[in-house]
């Protein structure tokens, strides 16, 4: 009988530690996902607005709104989505935001990562085709 307890004792920890295990490198490989997510976006929608071969952005909204389909696209996680623009001036390619993620942990508790990330075009080229 005691042999059962022990073993049920030592199921338990070793339940209790994957679950710890992979709500740690969840948040981890989760924040690693959103920073790329954010700095693509934010590289794609600047480089979108000064490329000729593209379409013309006209109006600050219009250059949020390509930022926030460029982020979409690259985000494959369930989760929830906030972006906080926090500047923006599509004339000069500046843009600055705020991306919260919200998601669930595997023992159903509420997680969040968060980036701010703030990109301007300094000069820019068209390449030589």
């Amino acid at each position: 009988m005691k042999n059962v307890f022990l073993g049920f004792g030592i199921t338990i920890c070793v339940i209790i530690s994957i679950v710890i295990v992979m709500t740690l490198c969840g948040t981890n490989m989760r924040q690693n996902e959103i920073n790329r997510a954010v700095d693509s976006a934010l590289q794609d929608t600047v480089e979108n607005q000064f490329d000729t071969k593209t379409y013309s952005v006209g109006s600050n909204d219009e250059f949020i709104a390509d930022f926030m389909e460029a982020l979409l696209v690259q985000i494959n996680s369930d989760c929830s989505i906030k972006v906080n623009v926090l500047d923006v001036d599509y004339q000069k390619g500046l843009l600055s935001v705020e991306v919260i993620e919200k998601y669930k942990h595997p023992i159903g508790t509420e997680g969040q990562v968060s980036v701010k990330k703030t990109v301007i075009m300094e000069q820019y080229t068209v390449p030589v085709s």
